[in-house]
């Protein structure tokens, strides 16, 4: 079996919407989130998979591990060793 290391990096991004006082709760059907979800997330998600795929070095994969996929993005950056 060939040697393999492994090491982790992760990035959280924690989604938080704040209102004012007056706010009854669940007023904006949770519209703040819509947002993030049709806008943010694809960008950010390109741009991710764009900056690991820079390097020729590195082969992306996507890499489920269990977590819920549409509140995870997990990914395996494989090393090319020569």
């Amino acid at each position: 079996m060939p040697h393999r290391e492994e090491r982790s990096f992760t990035i959280d991004i924690s989604l938080v919407a704040e209102f004012d006082d007056a706010y009854e709760g669940d007023d904006d059907g949770y519209t703040w989130f819509e947002r993030f979800e049709s806008g943010l997330k694809p960008r950010l998600t390109a741009a991710v998979t764009e900056a690991l795929r820079a390097d020729p070095r590195f082969t992306l994969l996507a890499a489920p591990r269990g977590k819920d996929p549409e509140r995870a993005l997990e990914l395996e950056l494989r090393f090319k060793a020569r």
